[in-house]
């Protein structure tokens, strides 16, 4: 299997990519120069005197400054070095595809599960709330549950998580909640196909309960095609994450995220235009680097292959 992976160049640059993404986002504390909030405010040399110059006029510089060696990708509209907030935001969108694939993989493969191994009733019952849950819009659900969810500053008394603060979990939660309908269905198709192969008959001739051939015999054999399924959720994620943010009801500033960077970037592209084109370059690449990895490992775990 590693080695048919390995023969697939683009989905081992993809991983690499990732890999290296991943890293700065963790590292984004030790590698971003300075804090994503600081502002770089200055008085302009020729400024008047405090007692002459027009009380309306603006007062400090450093807004928009082109990039420098101080900083790499220059400053933002509140002149904040544009550097520090992509890293910060990187780690928000490579957290919320690492918390969004755990989440759903326990909640859609659970209910899959339960829906293939348990009585015809609590099938129906599942795939009834399921096909509810799949048939509505996705961007419009997590719109939903974020606003239900409302404004909260900590969770279980804690301000933070992981470094992240508690109104980013709960984005994280509206994502997640989501995207685990498709995997629920899918989990359920395949083991109900795993369910009449020779091995499931023989140890069900042998005695063994449904539960027991359920996760004994046929997870471990599904195991590979949801693998990759789970893999092709996490750019999704990341995109519900950033366009949540952009239009105001994601992450809440000054918190960065790719989507955050991209609004508060978004009016000033004729201003300065790297500001707001490197957020959406890092989302392309993400998206890009996550579909070649997927494809990769569908490839390389597809015994057929």
């Amino acid at each position: 299997m590693i080695q048919r992976f390995r023969r697939r160049r683009s989905a081992v640059a993809g991983v690499l990519v990732l890999l290296v993404l991943a890293l700065a986002g963790a590292g984004a504390g030790v590698i971003a120069p300075y804090d994503p909030a600081q502002q770089f405010l200055h008085a302009p040399a020729s400024a008047p005197t405090d007692a002459t110059r027009d009380p309306l006029a603006q007062r400090d510089t450093g807004k928009f400054e082109a990039p420098t060696r101080a900083h790499p990708l220059g400053t933002d509209h509140l002149a904040r070095d544009v550097f520090s907030r992509t890293l910060h935001g990187l780690r928000i969108s490579m957290l919320t595809a690492v918390v969004t694939m755990i989440a759903v993989a326990v909640l859609g493969v659970g209910v899959g599960l339960l829906a293939a191994s348990g009585p015809r009733w609590l099938d129906a019952l599942l795939m009834r709330g399921t096909d509810v849950a799949f048939a509505f819009p996705d961007l419009l659900l997590a719109i939903l549950l974020r606003a239900a969810l409302g404004e909260r500053t900590s969770i279980l008394g804690a301000r933070s998580l992981l470094g992240v603060e508690a109104d980013a979990w709960l984005v994280f939660v509206a994502v997640s909640a989501t995207a685990w309908p498709a995997l629920a269905r899918v989990t359920r198709v395949l083991l109900l196909s795993l369910r009449e192969r020779e091995f499931s008959l023989a140890a069900t001739a042998l005695g063994a309960s449904r539960w027991r051939v359920a996760l004994r015999h046929w997870l471990p054999n599904a195991v590979a095609p949801l693998l990759v399924q789970i893999t092709f959720i996490a750019p999704r994620a990341i995109f519900a994450e950033a366009t949540l943010s952009f239009i105001g009801v994601g992450i809440r500033p000054p918190t960065p995220s790719l989507g955050v960077l991209i609004a508060d970037h978004f009016g000033f592209v004729m201003v300065q235009w790297t500001a707001l084109a490197v957020p959406v370059a890092l989302l392309a690449v993400i998206f890009l680097a996550f579909q070649l990895a997927a494809d990769g490992l569908r490839v390389a775990l597809d015994p057929r292959s």
